[in-house]
């Protein structure tokens, strides 16, 4: 394996395990190789508490790990076996296949093989468990326990998932109908590196019976885990781990329904270890959640049956993002709902002949017209990456290229406070019905600087394959979520391009050539992006969510 790949391996899996004490690595207590229900058998290394001889007096807290156990045979989480858990590292058959034939978690979940599933079974009846089993892990260790938990085995008890998808497809091969083409590239060269696996991948861009298969958010119904999902407001996997909580805690099985907890912090994807957030460091009072949510306390719950109050957490916890460089403002701060998505009235702001945003309609129409180019694609400037810098990056250097129009709002006359999911419906034209539309929103403040907020794409020729593009037709962009308060004195910006590489592939139109693309505004085309806006100043629009209590450490997990 070569270096780097090694080191992202590593990186990818240790990344974001959230506060545990540090530790050196102990050997296993054992290992073991549980049987599949087609025979195959998959090894298992297992933790004890060190004063501990193996016996089946403690609760188990199974980890699945489709890079190995041994590449991950040094994560912290073994520590938890020191709070009085078999800690249980597991190989799945990727990691099984030295060839990288496999493609990760199509035997994870509720299909023909459900290798969570049997594993579960066989350590809840071993002589290793006392037959209580919850599981851990983030990114793709979270993966596996979403795609587990709809098989429902009696045993599992309670899930702690961090950043993770419910649905590969949806959160994060093509979102938008477009290839994630770094990240899936990139990511399936860790899992699954033989050429004709992603082969396989592109072959598959409409979601079909195969994505199906690894679709847990389609799933929910019969869920019935209590949960916590966490995940940051810049993390690739964010509208993955919103959706698959929303899923479970609506439509879920009676121990699941109103039993899930949403934590989502101002984050990219390598939380806790790496801080910084895009140019600038994560804020103090960010760095940690406001309450104790940790995996230990959420086990000692309900594995351990500790009175501790669990249950009785704030079912959401999100922290309110505000100017990135520490200049005063109302946000910056944590808060806590009943729901998600909290209450908010949705603000619509109009793009206008003079490239504004604007609250009110315009009866001018005018046409902005720009090419998309494979040969010189607009490129990735911050965002919700996975291996590329991410994070609120200044946009002035893709704002100012002739393919990009750039729409931008008078200064606020007081902060304004958007939580929820962003919607862009622009009126779009172009000469092949096949092509790209990405936008963007910014903060832009007093200096001129354009920090990047919240982005969608969408590939025509997928998402809205039955349309004509000819002639303008609305086209409907999710910028997915986002909590931000955009400061007093600072503009709300909108740009639109056709294209966001190398996170999205290019889009090949005809024979390579480009584009030509046309947004109509203003009249009969109000396009407009839709803000979830919950205060402007000091007055709420919509019952004031509680702010935090001071951030505290978290134990564990």
């Amino acid at each position: 394996m070569k270096p780097i790949v090694r080191h992202l391996m590593i990186l990818l899996l240790v990344a974001g395990l959230c506060q545990l004490h540090a530790a050196s690595h102990p050997n296993p207590s054992t290992t073991v190789h549980i049987p599949m229900r087609d025979g195959t058998e998959l090894t298992a290394d297992l933790y004890y508490p060190s004063e501990s001889i193996i016996t089946n007096e403690y609760p188990c807290i199974l980890v699945r790990l489709p890079a190995g156990r041994k590449a991950a045979s040094w994560l912290p989480l073994t520590h938890l076996s020191q709070h009085g858990y078999v800690v249980a590292l597991q190989d799945t058959r990727s990691a099984l296949d030295e060839e990288g034939k496999t493609f990760p978690y199509f035997s994870d979940g509720w299909d023909e093989q459900q290798d969570g599933l049997d594993t579960i079974n066989w350590l809840a009846s071993s002589s290793f468990t006392n037959g209580k089993i919850g599981t851990a892990g983030y990114s793709a260790c979270g993966m596996t326990q979403l795609m587990l938990a709809p098989t429902a085995p009696p045993a599992l008890k309670c899930q702690y998932v961090g950043q993770a998808g419910g649905s590969l497809y949806h959160h994060a091969i093509f979102i938008g109908g477009q290839l994630q083409k770094n990240q899936v590239e990139t990511w399936l060269g860790l899992y699954a590196s033989d050429p004709s696996v992603i082969k396989h991948v592109l072959s598959q861009p409409i979601y079909n019976d195969f994505w199906q298969k690894v679709d847990a958010v389609s799933q929910s119904h019969l869920v019935n885990t209590p949960a916590v999902h966490y995940g940051g407001w810049f993390d690739p996997f964010l509208e993955g781990t919103i959706e698959t909580y929303a899923a479970r805690q609506t439509n879920g099985c009676e121990g699941c329904r109103q039993a899930q907890k949403l934590l989502i912090g101002p984050w990219t994807h390598f939380w806790p270890l790496d801080y910084p957030l895009g140019e600038y460091p994560v804020p103090e009072n960010g760095k940690a959640p406001p309450i104790d949510i940790s995996a230990t306390r959420w086990f000692d719950f309900y594995l351990k049956d500790a009175p501790n109050g669990a249950a009785d957490l704030p079912t959401v916890t999100y922290y309110v993002m505000g100017p990135a460089d520490g200049s005063p403002s109302s946000g910056n701060v944590w808060r806590h709902s009943d729901s998600w998505p909290v209450p908010a009235i949705n603000t619509t702001l109009f793009l206008t002949a003079d490239n504004k945003l604007h609250g009110q309609k315009s009866t001018n129409e005018k046409v902005f017209a720009y090419v998309s180019d494979p040969e010189n694609p607009v490129p990735t400037l911050g965002g919700r990456n996975l291996f590329i810098p991410s994070g609120p990056i200044d946009q002035r250097p893709i704002e100012n290229r002739k393919d990009v129009i750039v729409f931008t709002g008078d200064p606020l006359q007081d902060d304004v406070e958007v939580t929820g999911k962003i919607i862009a419906k622009l009126f779009f034209a172009a000469d092949t019905p096949d092509t790209d539309i990405a936008v963007r929103l910014t903060d832009v403040y007093p200096d001129g600087k354009s920090l990047l907020v919240a982005e969608g794409y969408v590939r025509t020729g997928i998402i809205h394959k039955d349309k004509d593009f000819k002639n303008p037709q609305e086209v409907s962009i999710d910028l997915w979520s986002t909590s931000q308060v955009f400061a007093k004195g600072h503009s709300i910006r909108v740009s639109i391009a056709g294209s966001n590489y190398p996170r999205y592939e290019k889009n090949i139109h005809n024979d390579s050539s480009p584009a030509n693309c046309k947004v109509s505004v203003g009249g009969a085309y109000p396009s407009c992006v839709v803000l979830p806006t919950v205060r402007r100043g000091k007055q709420w629009l919509v019952t004031p969510q509680p702010e935090s209590s001071p951030a505290q450490n978290m134990v564990g997990l």
